[in-house]
């Protein structure tokens, strides 16, 4: 007998997405499930070098003209006329955020497949962000209730929601009438624990640690604040640990060397301690970064959810950070601090209590009332229950 399937329609695949939600979601619930799992997404320059099947997941391109904009009807067009000839054969269609195009896509797919499944991940980009604006003009009023029809027509027609953060999941059960809040599912996203394995990382003790503090992601990019560590720093005795930003150094949007060179010309002194890697996309090498450190710093204003907060947990890194995404939910568990955006004292003075041993890391991760383990992509999508339409009970 032929395995069920499941069929993921998304608006861009490249490279760097091999490593995130977008493809380890439907990874791991084809492993889980057993179904055959097809990623369908718009050909285009940089996505031409993708292999035909990765881990066992076949990655399809459709040759449309596409700008691969997120959430553009222009850049996904071209899955409308693949739904009128392929749906009848989908056990499960897959799409991630709301977007008129999601529920259009739904809409046909229910249309053409009674006995079809659908599954929509969220999170707090899109279409739906517009939902917790706060606006007053009479246009935006329209356009939030216009958008607000969609996500509940979208919601009817789903079987299985999830989403990420506990503030998305509270907001639409509140939201939903009942019917479609039983659909669902605070699902957050896991650590890819089978790839570990693979690449042979063998996870550190405490005491295996290093007194390492951790940045990572686009340094010195607007929506990350790393501006707020460094000034941080010029106030900490570090002693002997070292801080080590590891991703690239933005250009674009700022010249962020620029305050690197002006922050080491005010700090001799830090040269050989405060480290800036640039770009690592070596998943082995990134992770033995996080697998090193003790400590682990997020600075941004806003994050959807926040991957590098995820790793940061998995590793066992003591997190201070934003609250934002999911910092919060993550560091109630015991292990981490809040701190406010923009207050470089404050994070100083956090800093400086765990150099000092004020803030006793050991004990506090003995006592962290979830594990690391507990956060990987098996025990998360099992929380999705039954994938299949003719057995699964609202």
């Amino acid at each position: 007998m032929d395995k069920r399937t499941l069929t993921v329609l998304i608006a861009d695949l490249q490279e760097i997405g091999l490593g995130k939600d977008v493809f380890l979601v439907p990874y791991y619930i084809g492993k889980m499930y057993h179904l055959n799992v097809s990623i369908v997404f718009p050909k285009s320059p940089a996505n031409s070098q993708l292999p035909p099947e990765y881990r066992g997941v076949k990655l399809k391109p459709l040759r449309f003209k596409s700008n691969n904009a997120f959430f553009s009807f222009r850049g996904e067009w071209g899955f409308f006329p693949f739904m009128l000839r392929h749906a009848r054969e989908m056990d499960v269609l897959m799409r991630f955020h709301f977007s008129y195009q999601t529920f259009l896509l739904a809409l046909l797919y229910k249309l053409l497949n009674r006995k079809s499944l659908f599954y929509l991940k969220s999170d707090g980009y899109g279409l739906f962000t517009s939902l917790f604006r706060k606006e007053s003009s009479l246009f935006m009023r329209i356009k939030n209730m216009g958008i607000r029809k969609i996500m509940h027509a979208t919601c009817r027609l789903a079987d299985i929601i999830s989403v990420e953060t506990p503030e998305v999941y509270n907001y639409l059960r509140n939201e939903l009438p009942a019917r479609d809040s039983k659909k669902l599912v605070l699902m957050l996203n896991g650590f890819d624990e089978e790839l570990r394995v693979r690449l042979q990382i063998q996870k550190r003790t405490f005491m295996e640690k290093e007194n390492l503090i951790l940045a990572v992601g686009r340094i010195g990019a607007p929506d990350k604040n790393n501006e707020q560590l460094l000034s941080a720093l010029e106030s900490v005795d570090l002693k002997d640990w070292r801080v080590v930003f590891v991703g690239p150094v933005e250009t674009s949007a700022c010249d962020f060397q620029q305050k690197i060179d002006r922050f080491y010309a005010h700090n001799p002194h830090l040269k050989e301690k405060v480290i800036f890697t640039g770009a690592v996309y070596n998943k082995k090498e990134l992770w033995e970064w996080y697998n090193r450190a003790r400590v682990f710093v997020h600075t941004s204003p806003k994050e959807s959810y926040g991957i590098v907060l995820n790793e940061a947990f998995y590793f066992d890194n003591f997190i201070l950070s934003t609250d934002v995404g999911i910092a919060g939910y993550l560091i109630d568990f015991g292990y981490g601090q809040r701190i406010k955006h923009n207050d470089a004292s404050e994070l100083a003075t956090c800093l400086q209590e765990i150099i000092d041993g004020k803030i006793a890391l050991e004990k506090k991760l003995q006592s962290r009332t979830a594990g690391s383990e507990q956060l990987t992509w098996e025990n998360e999508i099992a929380k999705l229950g039954e994938l299949d339409s003719r057995n699964r009970k609202e």
